[in-house]
């Protein structure tokens, strides 16, 4: 998709961010990097495949919060890069009113460190 079809505007970010198949509670959590996330979604690479459509839990953890940032991301984009990692696309699904708010001062926060 374009940037200027972008509904969000994407910091290119590499912040930890664990995540787990929703109801899969006896799977662990998995551990990856961002390589850019807005309010909308984030890109990341796995050791996991994701199966497109998949809804996942997400805990995005920053110093400057009290506790981890937790939403479901619907996957949008998973493919098989030739290093053997997935290449994967998250949008953020059923955002409360209170998530809106973290996530705005999460891309304020990310926006200055950037800009």
């Amino acid at each position: 998709m374009a940037q200027a079809q972008r509904r969000f505007q994407r910091l290119p970010e590499a912040l930890e961010m664990r995540c787990r198949r929703v109801g899969a509670r006896s799977e662990a959590w998995r551990i990856v990097a961002t390589h850019n996330i807005s309010a909308g979604g984030a890109s990341f690479e796995s050791e996991e495949l994701y199966d497109v459509s998949e809804t996942l839990e997400i805990q995005i953890h920053l110093p400057s919060f009290r506790a981890p940032l937790v939403l479901l991301g619907r996957v949008v984009r998973s493919r098989s890069l030739p290093s053997g990692v997935m290449d994967c696309g998250v949008e953020f699904v059923d955002v409360t009113p209170d998530q809106q708010v973290e996530l705005d001062a999460l891309v304020q926060f990310l926006s200055q460190r950037v800009g």
